[in-house]
């Protein structure tokens, strides 16, 4: 299987696959076992589209997800918040499965071995086919894909690249079969000409407007009354604006973890003992690998680099081998010894020859560095080689020319050698990239500096301390178990209560590390009089440095929302159509006779403001903002006429016309802007297409129970 290790070797990236069918709930185990419905709802994920999905089916797929991610990567293990990106992905996957194979076969739409076959080897080649084998040169190879099948044919039955092709198949029949599916759904679309005139004449037309504006908020919000039944009203014939998705709110009170006094004098006292070893020491590099909570800094500083000032006075006047006393920076207490003095530019100018190893063997990328720099020092021109023998093409191009950098710019081997080269000296230096074949052109001036050994040592939380901070929490938790205790004792106590919005798939409460389990908690329960519990039935959530007690303040239900929980914002639409209707009265009123805007706005004591360039497809007014109704109106406005009130966004507005220019409107810019319309349309096609679908399929998702 040496062909697919090479594939997998080149980094290809083939998404998760969706295959196999899931399995519903087998009915003939509810008639064996009184207790398998029981079972069988304890286990049950999620319903999709009158579906059962059973948690262990989901895990089946993860399972399988994983073992492919782990094969695509050469990983044994993977991550955990690509195990969450993974877990997600494969719910999305088996989603789309589900309800995308109802329309599938309701549409007689499938793939069939002929279009595979014609896919991996024909005349039309899948372009994921197509980066795989494709040779150095970019051409396609399908002698390679006809070897290879004829590997996999051999092979055993479930061997690992076996499964991993039969992977790459499914993913292609299921993006050919959705392929089709969103083709056939935007062959439907259809743009009636007279339409795309329409549009296309009235986006041609541009204006230059004068305006006023008389603001809602010059109407104090104290003069308008609004009623109960006008609310109620407003929401009756507005329903559709109060759609609102399932969501949670908790309360909880966080006890924070944090060091004490003696856990700071602890920590002081650690490395004051630690001083005498450190300063014997010879290998100062392995010495704060061993012991500081920081990596060594190969870093070589200059004074004024060294933002402490006591520690540059130490590192410009001690020697090295010095050692400083304990100090303090931030929440770290640190010893800090003369590691390296050096005289050091602050940048060079080099250029370099790279190899890189194949297949890992550095050895020979070595060998061949080795020969060249003996081919350079024999008088071989470097240029020359660089761009005959280089595998980084952005430098080989200029005879390996890197022009000039600073320490830290390069990886470590690579600057380390630079800076301590001499000007015109060729080495051979090996880095993660390869073997380089490096010669530094020029050097900047060369200054003192220094570089600092340094064992560092956070200030943390002892059990003690922990155990304090955790009995606190307990002690607030069982003396205030109901939610109107916990609220009581949290104003009593003048403790600090924080709320969180939460939905099911929420990840995280912000402030909270790793808090997925006090969400799940929050929906694991429809009581709001107690405090929650965690899955040791406790009521103290432990989340990195804080224990947490939560109630559970408020549920909204999928669908609408209730009158009294959008009241407010009802309230404010309410009060601003009254401020609205005052207002045209009042321009309409003063406007009566008026010859010109100017008049109107002298007797509303507004000022006249203009916009130039506002057209029918226009997004904004350039002083006005967001304000659709007024764009409309002014685009459509007979130039010199003033407009009747308009109610907007932000105010009641009256426009007037003052310059209007229309480009031409011919049969190739009508096209054009139908074309530019239907590939809007299609582009929304396909994922609006789904969604309906998804919608209609009444997703009930249960992962919470699980996850």
């Amino acid at each position: 299987m040496a062909t697919l290790q090479k594939i997998r070797n080149r980094g290809v990236f083939i998404g998760i696959i969706i295959g196999g069918a899931l399995f519903a709930f087998i009915a003939g185990d509810a008639l064996k076992s009184g207790g398998s419905l029981l079972t069988n709802s304890r286990n049950e994920m999620a319903e999709i589209a009158g579906e059962s999905v059973n948690i262990r089916d989901f895990q089946n797929r993860f399972n399988h997800n994983i073992e492919v991610a782990k094969m695509m990567s050469g990983q044994s293990s993977i991550p955990s918040e690509q195990m969450d990106r993974l877990r997600e992905q494969t719910w999305q996957q088996m989603v789309q499965e589900m309800v995308m194979n109802v329309e599938y076969e309701e549409l007689g739409i499938s793939v069939t071995s002929d279009e595979l076959f014609d896919m991996v080897q024909g005349r039309n080649i899948d372009p994921t086919i197509r980066q795989m084998f494709q040779g150095p040169d970019g051409t396609f190879n399908k002698d390679q894909v006809v070897a290879t099948l004829q590997q996999l044919i051999n092979a055993p039955k479930g061997t690992p690249q076996k499964n991993y092709w039969l992977n790459i198949e499914n993913a292609m029949t299921t993006q050919r079969t959705l392929t089709k599916y969103n083709s056939l759904i935007q062959k439907g679309l259809y743009m009636p000409d007279a339409m795309v005139k329409d549009l296309a004449t009235k986006g041609s037309k541009k204006v230059d407007i004068n305006y006023i504006v008389k603001n809602y908020n010059l109407i104090p919000d104290s003069t308008i009354t609004v009623s109960d039944a006008e609310i109620k009203e407003y929401y009756n014939e507005h329903k559709d604006l109060f759609e609102q998705t399932e969501s949670r709110r908790i309360d909880y009170v966080p006890f924070l973890v944090e060091p004490s006094t003696e856990d700071y004098k602890a920590t002081e006292q650690w490395l004051a003992e630690l001083k005498a070893d450190f300063a014997a020491e010879t290998n100062n590099v392995q010495f704060v690998e061993l012991n500081a909570d920081t990596d060594f800094n190969p870093f070589y500083f200059k004074k004024e680099d060294i933002t402490n000032a006591d520690l540059a006075e130490f590192a410009f006047s001690g020697n090295k081998g010095d050692v400083t006393d304990v100090y303090s920076e931030g929440d770290s207490y640190k010893l800090a010894k003369i590691n390296e003095v050096k005289m050091l530019p602050d940048s060079v100018k080099a250029r370099h020859i790279l190899i890189r190893p194949v297949n890992g063997d550095y050895a020979s990328a070595q060998a061949k560095a080795d020969s060249l720099k003996a081919l350079l020092d024999k008088g071989a021109r470097f240029d020359d080689l660089a761009k005959a023998n280089s595998d980084d093409q952005g430098s080989a191009v200029n005879g390996g020319d890197l022009g000039w950098f600073t320490q830290g710019k390069m990886v470590l081997p690579f600057s380390e050698a630079a800076f301590d080269s001499k000007r015109n000296e060729i080495k051979v230096v090996l880095t993660q990239f390869g073997a380089h074949v490096l010669q530094v052109t020029n050097k900047g001036k060369a200054v003192k500096k220094v570089q600092l050994a340094v064992v560092d040592r956070k200030v943390e939380a002892s059990n003690k301390t922990i155990q304090a901070a955790y009995a606190k929490a307990r002690t607030f938790a069982g003396n205030n178990l109901s939610k109107d205790a916990f609220l009581k004792a949290v104003s009593e106590q003048n403790l600090q209560r924080r709320t969180a919005n939460l939905r099911r798939d929420t990840k995280n409460i912000p402030g909270l590390e790793n808090s997925r389990e006090l969400v799940r908690a929050a929906y694991q329960t429809d009581d709001m009089e107690s405090v929650l519990m965690n899955n040791d039935q406790s009521a103290v959530f432990e989340f990195g440095d804080k224990f947490v007690v939560a109630v559970l303040s408020d549920i909204k239900e999928e669908g609408f929302a209730l009158v009294n929980d959008v009241a407010s914002t009802i309230r404010r639409e309410i009060r601003k159509e009254k401020k609205a209707e005052q207002m045209i009265a009042e321009f309409n009123k003063n406007s009566q006779g008026a010859q010109s805007l100017l008049s109107v706005a002298q007797k509303e004591n507004l000022e006249v403001k203009n916009a130039t360039g506002v057209s029918f497809s226009s997004f904004q007014i350039p002083g006005a903002g967001i304000e659709p109704n007024v764009i409309s109106t002014a685009a459509l406005l007979e130039k010199g006429k003033i407009s009747a009130p308009i109610e907007g966004n932000q105010g009641v507005y009256m426009v007037l016309v003052t310059n209007e220019t229309t480009d031409e409107v011919t049969d190739a810019t009508v096209e054009a802007f139908k074309a530019r319309l239907e590939q809007g349309y299609q582009y929304r096609t396909n994922y609006q297409a789904f969604q309906a679908l998804r919608d209609n399929a009444n997703v009930v998702d249960k992962r919470y129970k699980f996850y």
